[in-house]
């Protein structure tokens, strides 16, 4: 819960930081900040998703992490589940790297509603403008210079993920 609050906090001040490259796409956040060469957040019906590169060093195998909070449908016992995931956008153009995000991304939204009640049009909704958002992320990285990755970063990836469970009050 408290990765979480600081993702947040990063995101909000990405956002009120007048020198942050920013670009409002509908629904999702994109821009950069002194702490991120580039993000992308989208916060709905419960949702969270930020795909960013943060510029400090991470112990995951790719510099683009996905960070998630999903609160569990079970009313019962609201437990919220949190998970940082390194994406291998490894594509050499940035339509393949799209290609990759937005499988892992959508993998994510078919795990988190699956066996839940959610409004009909909530996929819609979530992605909607998505590969603009992120194309418009991958073209900061290119600027920063985080993508394309070399061949060495993309030989040695492989995909990781770290989850953990805070339950909700």
């Amino acid at each position: 819960m408290m990765r979480r609050l600081l993702i947040t906090f990063a995101i909000l001040a990405l956002s009120a930081t007048p020198t942050a490259l920013t670009a409002q796409t509908d629904e999702w956040f994109v821009g950069s900040h002194p702490d991120y060469h580039g993000a992308m957040v989208r916060d709905i019906d419960g949702m969270f998703v930020a795909i960013y590169v943060a510029k400090e060093p991470s112990i995951y195998a790719s510099p683009l992490l996905m960070e998630t909070v999903v609160a569990s449908c079970d009313t019962e016992r609201p437990i919220e589940l949190h998970s940082t995931s390194a994406i291998m956008a490894d594509g050499a153009t940035a339509s393949e790297r799209l290609d990759e995000v937005r499988r892992v991304v959508e993998n994510f939204f078919d795990r988190s509603v699956e066996g839940c009640e959610v409004a009909d049009d909530l996929e819609s909704r979530f992605f909607y403008r998505f590969d603009d958002a992120y194309l418009a992320t991958d073209g900061i990285l290119v600027e920063a210079g985080i993508f394309p990755l070399s061949n060495e970063e993309a030989e040695t990836g492989e995909e990781s993920d770290n989850q953990t469970m805070d339950a909700t009050d």
